[in-house]
């Protein structure tokens, strides 16, 4: 017995470790951790190695980024009055005296992915680099990162600086929620105006060759064809290298409304696009969003006595979406409106007035709050409607149980006679 037991059990350890591998090796990334993660819904569609720990090289900018979108106006001026010191790896070379707006210097670290610029932001925010990072993770925190931990504002290698491909795809989500942050990481190159330490204009470009890499060295074979690095369906993120983390890559495709997010991690040269491209067209060819809830469509009205619009029209708070493999069917998702019992008069517009159920296969899978889309008063005035009816329905009752004991004391009598 103990024997088929063990037997078993090897069967299934064997089966499990098939399953995984085979997962991974799906669609023969050669980064060591990945995944693809819808825009709207956070919901993932593909996993590589998802939590582990990884060095995240200049996609930490990202978390700069955010924190410097959330933290400044685009136009403050920083001036730096301090002498930066050497500071290794990719800069646009910072002189002390020079002075910036904030734009330009978001602009050179998400563009250039300049480590210089990344510590003046730090500088500027939190007073210290070593201040900037305590912000960075709690931040991450705030965001449910689960394998993060940030020592620095650029991503130059040190042991305690890490996170995981899964993390990253959450503060990239939350980055794209600015439209500024948008606008800067599909831009191509960098123009920085003269100044007194540099009187002429310098011009950097995009790290990015998703966005410009065309002809000659800037092609890689995919799927059987030389083809442009560049390719349209990609709008930003941010790359990433240092010879321990390797080449990593948070790209943002977007094709008919539908937007994802991929994250690659430790592959090698070119390769991070290959790998990238795979996982865009990957979502792109085996899922497809629908639009369950508009909130911009009526769903419905509801009659109401005694107020002058005669009846309530409300609509769905926000728009629910849903990201569905092809093969599913559509039909399956249903919704059902519950209303508030009693309605509570006045409303007014944007007043929660019930829910609306989200149904898969006839189980609630989300729920979303019904909002008034006008007002509805009484005609009565102040006067309290439902209390009115409340009062109403109670002198009924009493008089239809006053009535029912009559009847009956009536009818045992004429019995009795």
């Amino acid at each position: 017995m103990k024997k088929i037991t063990s037997l078993v059990i090897a069967i299934f350890l064997i089966s499990s470790s098939f399953i995984t591998s085979f997962a991974d090796e799906k669609l023969n990334l050669i980064g060591e951790s990945a995944i693809l993660m819808d825009y709207d819904t956070g919901k993932i569609l593909y996993g590589k190695n998802i939590h582990k720990k990884m060095y995240p090289a200049s996609t930490t900018k990202v978390m700069t980024a955010l924190l410097t979108l959330e933290n400044c106006d685009l136009d403050e001026i920083v001036t730096v009055d301090y002498d930066l010191g050497y500071i290794d790896g990719s800069g646009i070379y910072i002189k002390q005296g020079e002075s910036f707006t904030v734009e330009t210097l978001l602009r050179a670290l998400l563009i250039k992915s300049a480590n210089d610029a990344a510590v003046v932001l730090a500088n500027h925010i939190s007073g210290s680099t070593e201040e900037f990072a305590k912000l960075m993770n709690k931040r991450a925190k705030e965001l449910k990162t689960k394998d993060t931990h940030f020592n620095n504002p650029n991503g130059l290698p040190d042991e305690n600086h890490y996170t995981s491909s899964y993390d990253l795809a959450l503060i990239a989500q939350e980055a794209m929620k600015h439209d500024k942050f948008k606008e800067i990481v599909k831009s191509t190159y960098i123009k920085m105006p003269a100044t007194d330490q540099y009187p002429y204009e310098r011009v950097f470009k995009s790290t990015n060759k998703f966005l410009w890499g065309v002809g000659g060295i800037n092609t890689i074979e995919y799927k059987g064809a030389i083809v442009n690095i560049k390719y349209d369906l990609i709008d930003g993120i941010k790359t990433g290298y240092t010879d321990i983390a390797r080449k990593c890559l948070i790209s943002s495709g977007q094709k008919n409304g539908f937007r994802l997010i991929s994250v690659v991690l430790k592959s090698e040269g070119d390769e991070i696009y290959k790998d990238s491209r795979t996982l865009i067209d990957y979502g792109f060819d085996t899922y497809s969003k629908h639009n369950i809830v508009n909130k911009n469509a009526e769903l419905g009205r509801k009659k109401i006595l005694f107020t002058k619009e005669k009846s309530l029209k409300y609509k769905a708070e926000e728009d629910f979406n849903i990201v569905m493999s092809k093969n599913e069917n559509i039909e399956n998702i249903k919704t059902k409106t519950i209303l508030k019992e009693p309605l509570e008069i006045p409303i007014k517009k944007g007043d929660i007035v019930g829910k609306i159920q989200i149904l898969k296969d006839n189980k609630v899978i989300s729920a979303i709050n019904l909002v008034a889309s006008e007002d509805v008063n009484s005609i009565l005035g102040n006067i309290d409607i439902n209390k009115i009816l409340r009062i109403l329905l109670f002198a009924v009752k009493v008089i239809l149980s006053i009535s029912f004991i009559v009847f009956s004391v009536r009818y045992i009598n004429k019995r009795k006679k």
